[in-house]
């Protein structure tokens, strides 16, 4: 007997409950799902079910939900979903601009090229098509009426009858500026770790009464910080306006679990085959698969430390009581001047290094007061700093004029050019190897996990940009690199003199 074939789940694991039974009369993802069928891309049944319960009206008839968030495993049919409800808003509801934004332009362009493919492919769509323009840096097609657009370079487009048009553009701080926005489409929310994007792109919907936001998304991690802001505020309903549906395996599943792949992944056994997910839970790291395939949200995706390895070290009991002739402390200041951070570290008799927070400040004003009194206390056989970024500016404070040259004073080693990456890299694999050991700081924890890689060739830093400081990072990092080049203390020898 043939083994009964596998097949995703069509109700989401949690999602928003409508305000009243859903019909005809009371969704218009009914009509929706016939116009699906009628250019010849009909939902599965997944698709069907979101665009009924994200499409419920308002008793004025506009959407009820300005922000849809529907987070599902990779793979699963979101473009063509997406693709099918932005085409029925500029056919079927006159919608005069549709905008497609995506981390990167090429992503969302290619979006863009599958509905251009859907309406030249489907006679009831193609006979409204009057322009395509293809000029890289507006890309954009148009529902064809008044064709008020001059040719010429940066505009990607077509145009349909009645004037709508879809544009697309990138995620950042600009994206969007000046436009009237019926419909914004956000792919792989995700990997937005700011709030820039956001902010330039929510407001081009605040003059459209029927506007809607849909972001659609696998799960992320602590960088995700728009994805999981929104989602937060829908979980808790103190925002009635946006709308989650969460396709998700339950938390601490385990990856073979065939159920959290059904729950995961509505799209199983239609556009997922299980034999793809079963591969991919054997050969595909723990955390990228609960984040690709089981859409869970991680600590850390691809972070700069491992943070597995990095909790590993955790050693509470021990202290630098013993370590004090052998102290080295780091400084680093985030570019935002929004938190400042002292480590210390020291070698080991074992060879490991130590690290640990001495000092945490919210304002480089309340550091400047108290850092030069910390350093007085500690009495670090060394002092670094990073000179070429924002702890530049504590130059004076960190090597005060008139200060002591060694063995009296301390030595000063400023990490500039090459050394920061090598001092990242290192910091990175002397966790992997577990030769580092720390209190379990919760600030450290915090700018660990989100320290991710900003490559400089071969080479790597850490990131300073997105939704997290790291400074503390590279303070631990610093201060240990710093340690381990101090010199052992040399130890007095007993010599025997023969009287004879």
């Amino acid at each position: 007997m043939a083994a009964r074939k596998l097949t995703g789940k069509t109700q989401p694991r949690l999602w928003t409950p409508p305000q009243r039974t859903l019909t005809r009369r009371t969704s218009l993802g009914y009509e929706v799902a016939d116009f699906a069928s009628i250019i010849g891309e009909p939902f599965l049944p997944w698709q069907r079910w979101l665009a009924i319960h994200a499409l419920e009206p308002l008793p004025d008839r506009t959407p009820r939900f300005r922000v849809v968030l529907a987070m599902v495993g990779r793979q699963n049919g979101k473009s063509s979903f997406k693709r099918t409800i932005s085409l029925y808003r500029l056919y079927v509801t006159g919608a005069r601009l549709v905008l497609g934004v995506a981390q990167d332009v090429s992503l969302a362009r290619e979006q863009q090229n599958y509905c251009l493919e859907t309406v030249q492919a489907s006679p009831y769509l193609a006979e409204d098509l009057a322009q395509v323009r293809r000029a890289a840096g507006d890309e954009r097609f148009r529902v064809a009426g008044d064709l008020d657009y001059e040719d010429g370079e940066g505009d990607e487009s077509f145009t349909l009858a009645g004037g709508g048009r879809y544009k697309i553009a990138a995620s950042n701080r600009k994206a969007g500026r000046g436009l009237s926005v019926d419909e914004l489409n956000i792919d792989e929310l995700h990997e937005w770790h700011n709030f820039e994007p956001w902010s330039a792109l929510y407001y081009t919907t605040m003059a459209r009464p029927a506007a809607m936001i849909w972001a659609l998304s696998n799960a992320g991690d602590d960088r995700s910080v728009v994805l999981n802001q929104l989602r937060d505020a829908a979980l808790s309903g103190r925002d009635p306006s946006i709308g989650l549906f969460e396709w998700s395996a339950p938390d601490n599943c385990d990856l073979d679990d065939t159920g959290a792949w059904r729950q995961a992944n509505p799209g199983l056994g239609y556009t997922v085959s299980e034999a793809a997910i079963r591969t991919a839970s054997i050969s595909e790291r723990p955390d990228v698969f609960r984040t690709e395939v089981l859409c869970q949200k991680v600590d850390q995706l691809d972070g700069a430390v491992n943070y597995t390895a990095w909790q590993a070290c955790h050693d509470p009991a021990g202290t630098m009581d013993s370590l004090r002739g052998r102290l080295a402390a780091c400084f680093d200041i985030a570019p935002d001047g929004g938190h400042a951070t002292l480590a210390v570290a020291a070698r080991l008799d074992d060879g490991r290094a130590r690290v640990e927070i001495a000092g945490a400040w919210k304002t480089t004003e309340q550091a400047r007061a108290e850092l030069p009194g910390l350093l007085a206390r500690i009495r670090p056989r060394a002092i670094a700093w990073y000179p070429a970024g924002p702890g530049g500016a504590f130059a004076t404070v960190l090597r005060p004029p008139g200060a002591l040259p060694p063995p009296r004073g301390p030595e000063y080693v400023e990490l500039a050019g090459g050394r920061v990456p090598e001092v990242c890299m290192e910091f990175a694999d002397l966790v992997r190897a577990r030769q580092v050991v720390h209190s379990g700081d919760e600030i450290l924890d915090t700018h660990i996990r989100s320290a991710g890689k900003l490559g400089a060739g071969d080479a790597w830093r850490f990131q300073r940009k997105g939704g997290g400081h790291v400074d503390a990072a590279y303070s631990a990092a610093g201060a240990i690199s710093t340690a381990l080049l101090i010199p052992a203390a040399r130890r007095a020898r007993i010599r025997v003199l023969n009287a004879g």
